[in-house]
């Protein structure tokens, strides 16, 4: 996104300075063997945190830090040596990936997993359904109650996720298309934070990930909300976001699949083709069948090895 590429260009510069210095690990390091510092995104934090407990539990001599944050954090935490693997909730745009490709080392970027912006309400709402369309005039602030939509005489309160998290920027692309979020739209710190809001005040409306609406983790902080139905136009079909709704199979124009799905994305320095660490280590992991059958585990959709779902009667 243009609008940012100034801050990221003095953010990142001497990206590839800093990971000469910080980011090559110990001299001892291996692909299984060491410490690494992972910073990540919110949304993908229950998926990257089971997968480096399993990780760990593999490779007994491999510590994998990983650190809950934004998008946006990540990918800083990255160039300026915090860390050594980010994984974002959205992919690097345009501005982010010139500055950091500036220096010697290559900027590696792999999607690892396909996620959901998950749309919520309080759970008295009598709202089940929502088109792409209406989320849109409601978070430009064009719809400002739900009886507009069917629903009770109360005013809509959005709620949305600060401006550098990748829920935001992914929501405000295929959703706003663009557009800026409405004055009434209420910034979140946390996605905990969200859903807590959304479940305890009547009116509110959320947008979260699938991870966090599956996780058990966050099961003790969210309170009273559901999950509704959205549709790319009126008329639907009207789908819940599931793992079986975001499966991607290009030879079938009759499979119907949920429209507000992003990446989660693995980004890292790589010096050479021929460079092993612990973070080639662990993006091999990731990507490969045991890390894959993780990310289905925790509730997302593997993006690089080949799955097929069975519906049980």
């Amino acid at each position: 996104m243009a609008r940012y590429g100034v801050h990221f260009r003095l953010v990142f510069a001497g990206a590839a300075l800093l990971y000469f210095m910080t980011g090559c690990g110990q001299p001892d390091e291996t692909a299984t063997r060491g410490y690494l510092k992972v910073s990540s995104a919110e949304v993908a934090f229950p998926y990257i945190e089971s997968a480096a407990v399993k990780y760990e539990q593999v490779y007994n001599e491999a510590f994998v830090d990983v650190g809950r944050t934004t998008s946006r954090q990540a990918l800083v935490d990255l160039s300026e040596g915090r860390s050594r693997l980010a994984v974002m909730s959205r992919k690097p745009n345009e501005s982010e990936v010139e500055a950091l490709s500036a220096g010697e080392a290559d900027f590696i970027t792999r999607t690892v997993a396909h996620d959901a912006l998950a749309v919520i309400v309080h759970g008295d709402n009598p709202i089940e359904d929502l088109t792409v369309g209406q989320l849109r005039d409601i978070y430009t602030g064009k719809i400002t109650n739900w009886r507009e939509l069917g629903g009770e005489d109360m005013a809509i309160r959005p709620l949305v996720r600060d401006r550098n998290s990748g829920t935001y920027e992914v929501f405000q692309d295929i959703v706003l298309e663009g557009a800026e979020y409405g004055a009434n739209a209420y910034p979140c710190s946390t996605m905990a934070a969200l859903a807590g809001i959304a479940g305890a005040y009547p009116g509110t409306i959320g947008i979260t990930g699938l991870l966090i609406t599956n996780s058990s983790r966050s099961s003790t902080t969210m309170a009273y909300y559901k999950t509704i139905r959205i549709a790319e136009e009126e008329g639907g079909p009207y789908l819940l976001p599931t793992q079986h709704k975001l499966l991607f199979e290009p030879n079938n124009e009759r499979k119907k699949l949920y429209p507000l799905r992003r990446p989660l994305v693995l980004c890292y320095f790589k010096r050479s083709s021929l460079e092993v660490n612990l973070v080639s280590g662990f993006v091999t992991f990731l990507t490969a069948v045991k890390g894959q059958q993780i990310a289905i585990d925790e509730g997302v959709v593997p993006a690089t090895m080949p799955v097929r779902t069975v519906k049980l009667q």
